[in-house]
């Protein structure tokens, strides 16, 4: 930052994880801020563990520009004792559960807003590892995420900071394999602890010892039991997907287009057990298949159950259904809808077991998606798929559209590479 700044600290208070914070004085701005240092008992020693720590948060955090990112005004990590300087924030989101129940319509807000902060988060590649209301804050008229203390980038090699069977999160928040190795966790973790917030806000309750979904209204018991499963592949896989559920759910009635409204009540009533439903939500996905903005917007929201059902009871109409998003997923998209097409197709890959067709026009999506936007999420979505796969059609498949396609071929491999392949998908990288 340009020319020096100094600051005067006036009172320790309450919070930081892993940090000291003060609130203290701008001396060239008289105005009020947060100061964090290393706590007393870290090792500060240049290399140590413990200041790679506090740096690497720092450095994220400050990297990170967007409105509900905590921004970072000022740091000086040169100093024996490092240190950086935030705004000061009026009060957390768990001083705000403190004060009274939350509205619906306001803890949906805040979530929402959240969520869109830590999308872009993941987008660059930043985990944050450690969401809790207490790290949600109100600022500016807006909630911020901060405390980037445990944070972690995905392409980040280090073993060090955060060993194997090393427990790292608040434990209220904190999703079951973070205890197993916190170091390998994915954007799933993350999903976990908002879905835990999301409860948290809904209930009025910390949900420890676990969240008790029967307390929630029947319309969030699917989207928080999801964010809460206990194994990763069974939450949702990215922030948008979880968001656009969300958003889906709680949006008025008078802002939805008539067949986003009906589909929503077919889905709830597929997801609470009237298999009906199953039928009629086919059916008018069929009949509406030419209102693009629709089947744009709904289609990548159907959860695996319900694919699966339609898969086993409906194949052909099933097939006819993802044919059509198919061809709505042909261009240039944001970045976030990318990750939205991945998932969907990686759902319809493992609900389309008997039919060849859709499970290769799923892997060829996936492939196309990822290298033309360039999009790593997408990459690491299609290489996890195609490292499971075991059918020989399958995989000769994949094999064959790798060839003929240098280009993706070329952008995937750096992600297939990662896990164990199949002897005709590594020749085809060749």
């Amino acid at each position: 930052m340009a020319g020096r700044v100094s600051f005067r600290k006036i009172e320790r208070i309450p919070g930081g994880g892993y940090g000291a914070v003060w609130r203290a004085i701008n001396l060239a701005t008289g105005d009020e801020v947060v100061m964090k240092f290393p706590l007393d008992t870290l090792d500060m020693a240049p290399g140590s563990d413990d200041r790679r720590r506090f740096e690497r948060e720092a450095r994220y955090q400050s990297s990170l520009k967007h409105p509900g990112i905590m921004p970072i005004i000022a740091m000086n990590l040169k100093r024996e004792k490092p240190f950086f300087a935030m705004p000061l924030a009026e009060f957390s989101l768990q001083d705000y559960l403190s004060f009274a129940p939350l509205s619906e319509d306001d803890a949906i807000s805040i979530i929402i807003d959240v969520l869109y902060a830590l999308e872009y988060a993941h987008q660059q590649g930043v985990l944050h590892r450690d969401l809790k209301p207490a790290n949600l804050l109100f600022l500016d008229g807006r909630w911020v995420i901060s405390d980037f203390g445990l944070c972690r980038h995905v392409n980040s090699e280090s073993t060090t900071i955060t060993q194997a069977n090393s427990a790292i999160g608040s434990i209220a928040y904190m999703a079951p394999e973070q205890f197993d190795n916190a170091h390998e966790v994915t954007e799933s973790a993350d999903i976990y602890s908002m879905g835990q917030i999301l409860y948290h806000c809904l209930t009025g309750e910390v949900p420890f010892p676990r969240a008790r979904i029967n307390k929630l209204d029947i319309k969030f018991r699917y989207v928080v039991s999801r964010c809460v499963a206990e194994e990763p592949g069974e939450r949702y896989q990215s922030v948008a997907e979880f968001r656009r559920e969300l958003e889906l759910i709680t949006a008025p009635q008078a802002e939805l287009a008539p067949p986003t409204a009906r589909a929503n009540e077919l889905k709830a009533k597929a997801l609470d057990g009237e298999t009906e439903s199953i039928s009629a939500l086919l059916r008018l996905l069929l009949d509406s298949a030419d209102d693009e903005i629709f089947i744009k917007e709904f289609t990548p929201s159907l959860p695996q159950e319900i694919l699966t059902q339609m898969a086993e009871e409906y194949p052909l109409e099933f097939e006819r259904m993802v044919r059509t998003f198919d061809e709505y997923s042909e261009g240039g998209h944001p970045f976030a809808y990318t990750d939205d097409i991945a998932d969907f197709f990686a759902r319809v890959l493992t609900a389309a077991k008997h039919s060849r067709p859709v499970r290769h026009l799923s892997l060829k999506r996936m492939m196309i998606v990822g290298a033309s936007h360039n999009r790593y999420y997408v990459g690491e979505v299609f290489s996890r798929e195609v490292s499971q796969l075991t059918a020989p059609e399958d995989i000769s498949y994949v094999a064959a559209i790798l060839r003929e396609d240098p280009a993706s071929a070329m952008f995937m491999a750096p992600y297939l590479r990662r896990y164990l392949l199949p002897r005709p998908v590594l020749r085809a990288l060749d």
